[in-house]
Formats: structure tokens, sequence, C-alpha cells
């Protein structure tokens, strides 16, 4: 972190046991799903009720990102979400687990976590300089894929093994930790103008960024594009314990192993997309959603555990290099009046398909089997890399043109985002 300063190593540790906390949990909850019943539909609606959030909470998470302080509302909601994760912990050791209730803890934590990635993304534009947004993102989605994805699930198998409510513990206290990190962030987190004259109502300031992000073609396409990516992400996760399960032959911890094989590959992304140069970014946008759609197919294909594992690697890859440049391009192009509502309405769009992805992964899963929502799900993400190509090719110009600064290091940045739980953000 050197040369961005003391608040980027404050963000930086704030991002890193969170996700930890996210990625022990993200594993504990599918199988403690398993362990109450193996019906495919069944478990892929616990999947379905952290996602539905995404879809009713975006908009109006949006608007209100862009009205209040951005710090304390990232801290207020991290000590909401510790609350849920320690009354998830009693509800646990009280034997008291049923699919209702997963679904019930699961949906209110993923409110917390839509208002939570409303605010996250304009946070870091007001503590390193422009010409260093992307090195930060890159950073940022490294420490959160490393975290969420690589130490996490395996952390998150073997806690369960220990005893079925040991990852929550972990994950309630990694919700305090953040919270206690973002607290000491310096600076003026209110967005611009928001202090100015009287406010819009929230319909109407919910209209003023969807309306913006769709006028503007480049971002439009991004947000189209990544629909189809979480879309197929969530066809494939909804069942992917299942398939770990069943169709590889793994233990928990072996389940565990193979959630974070995708974090090798997007470590390695996140130091390969802070070196791409402007000319080279648009044909990596395209060959990123190329690999996520390619390396999708070849998971369902498979019953090897290891190539199953560089299948996710080269997954992993791929959605880090889209998530950091993508974010990057928002960033720099969004007015930060705007960016709460323009990165929800992004994340309404296409974080919101995760729920109906869940929902036809497991269908599809019950109806034909676990292999089919991979192909299924990889097929349609080749078909929109293919259909978008010729925008995605344009974001070089764009970042090499006066608007940028000389190279992708000027350019503004997911977080995805949120993940490779999504696809990106």
């Amino acid at each position: 972190m050197t040369g961005l300063g003391a608040d980027f190593r404050r963000l930086w540790l704030s991002s890193a046991v969170s996700n930890l906390g996210d990625g022990v949990r993200l594993t504990a909850l599918p199988l403690l799903a398993a362990a109450v019943t193996r019906d495919p539909v069944a478990v892929a609606a616990v999947s379905v009720a952290a996602e539905l959030p995404w879809l009713l909470v975006s908009l109006p998470a949006g608007a209100l990102a862009d009205r209040v302080d951005r710090r304390r509302l990232m801290v207020a909601v991290q000590l909401v979400r510790m609350c849920l994760a320690a009354l998830l912990t009693a509800t646990v050791l009280a034997d008291r687990s049923s699919i209702a209730v997963l679904c019930a803890f699961v949906f209110l934590l993923g409110i917390g976590e839509v208002v939570y990635d409303a605010a996250a993304p304009t946070i870091l534009p007001r503590i390193v300089p422009r010409e260093q947004l992307t090195r930060g993102n890159a950073r940022l989605f490294g420490v959160e894929l490393g975290a969420n994805e690589f130490a996490g699930p395996p952390l998150g198998g073997l806690l369960f093994r220990l005893g079925q409510a040991v990852p929550f513990v972990l994950d309630a206290v990694s919700f305090a930790a953040s919270a206690a990190l973002l607290s000491r962030l310096r600076g003026t987190f209110r967005p611009a103008g928001a202090a100015d004259g009287p406010k819009a109502g929230v319909v109407r300031a919910i209209g003023e960024g969807f309306g913006w992000l769709w006028r503007n073609p480049v971002i439009r396409t991004l947000s189209v594009v990544v629909t189809f990516m979480n879309l197929a992400r969530a066809m494939t996760m909804a069942v992917f314990v299942l398939y770990a399960l069943e169709t590889l032959d793994l233990s928990a911890v072996g389940y565990g192993v193979l959630s974070s094989a995708v974090a090798v590959g997007a470590v390695a992304g996140s130091w390969a997309a802070e070196r791409i140069r402007p000319a080279a970014a648009g044909p990596c946008l395209v060959a990123a959603v190329l690999g996520h759609g390619l390396t999708t197919v070849a998971m369902g294909a498979t019953s090897n555990p290891w190539v199953a594992g560089a299948s996710s690697a080269g997954f992993g890859f791929a959605t880090m290099t889209w998530s950091v440049l993508t974010a990057a391009v928002r960033q720099t192009v969004v007015p930060d009046r705007l960016l709460g509502r323009i990165s929800s309405v992004h994340r309404f769009l296409s974080w919101g398909s995760l729920p109906l992805g869940s929902l036809l992964g497991g269908v599809l899963a019950a109806a034909y089997g676990l292999r089919v929502p991979f192909a299924a799900g990889g097929a349609a993400v080749v078909l929109a890399a293919l259909v978008a190509a010729r925008t995605l090719l344009g974001v070089s110009a764009l970042l090499a043109g006066p608007g940028g600064a000389g190279g992708v290091g000027g350019v503004d940045g997911a977080g995805e985002a949120g993940g490779v739980s999504g696809s990106g953000s």
C-alpha cells in the first residue's frame, strides 16, 4: 500500500477482515442448508433469499448513499450486520436451523450488504489521488477476493466441521472489526452538493440516476453484459455445494478448498489488471467476458476436481480483470453527486439477476442434472461477449482520450464487487 496513505490502509484492512468473515459465512451457509436438506430447489432458495435484496433495495440504497455521510452509513450497516450474525449464531446453537430461518437471516444480511455496497465505491476517490484510483481498486479487489474466496472458504469448511455455529461467531467479529477501522477514516464523506438546496424526492433521485446510466452507451453496455455474467454465476452457485459434494465427490473441507480456487486466479488478475494500458483495455474486457463463459462451461463438463479447480481459477482471473477495469471506468465518468445512484442502478440491473439465476439454476439442476446450469449459463455469457464486443473494444479510446490520464491508472474504479460470488461489479 506504499504511496496510497494511512486511510487507504485502514480501508484495505476493513475490507480484508469483513470479506474474510463473508467468505467463512458464505461457505458455511450452503453446508448448513445441505445438512438440512439435499433438495436442489430448497438449497437454491437460500441463495435466492440472499440475492433478492439486490433487486428490491439497490435503487433506494443508492439514493440514500447520495444524501448522507457515506462513512457513517457504512459503519452503521456493519454494526447491524454484526448483531444479525450474532443472532444467527444463537439460532444455530439452539438447533433452530431450517431453510425458512436461513432464508430470513440471509435476506436481512443481504439488505445490509446492498446498502453498504451502495456507499463503498464512493469512498476511494476521497482518499487517494485520481491517478492512483485503478491501483487502489486493484488492491481492494485483490484483498476482497483473497479473503472472501481464498482464505474464507477453506476456513469456513474447517470451522463448520468444528461446530455448525463456529463460522458465524467469526463473521460477527469481522463486522465489528470492520466498523472500527472505517470509523477511523479521516476527511469528509458527504456527497458533493448534498447540503445545497432542497433534496429531490427519492423516486426522482432514482430516476435521475437510472436515466443518466441508460443514456451513456458505454456504462449501459457494461451493466447489461455483467447482468448476463451474474445470471450465469448465480445459476451455478445455487447448486455449487451439491455439484462439489455429489458430482466431484468432495468432503466439506474439499468443497471449501474448491471454492477458494477462484481467488487464486482473482489475485493474479488483480495484479495483471493494474498493469493494463489503455490500448489493451477494450480487448482485455472482451477476453474477460469470453473467459468467464468458457470456464463456466468447462467446470460443468468435468468430474475431475483438479480440472474444476483450474477452471475456477481461470474464472477468477477473468472476473477480476473485468471488475477492475469496469469499476475504474464508472468512477471516472460518473459525477460524484450521482456516484451512489449510478453504482446502485448498475447493481440493480446486474446483481438483480442473481435471484432469478439462483432459482433457474435450482430448477434446471432438479429437472436435468447438476451440469446443465453450468452449460446454459456459460453459453449465455459467451453470446453476450460476442454481441457487445464492438462497444467493449471502444473502451480503449475512452481511456486514452482527454478524459483519461494517459493510462488506465488515471481512470477511477467494483466492487463487485461484489466479489466473485457475483461476477463483477
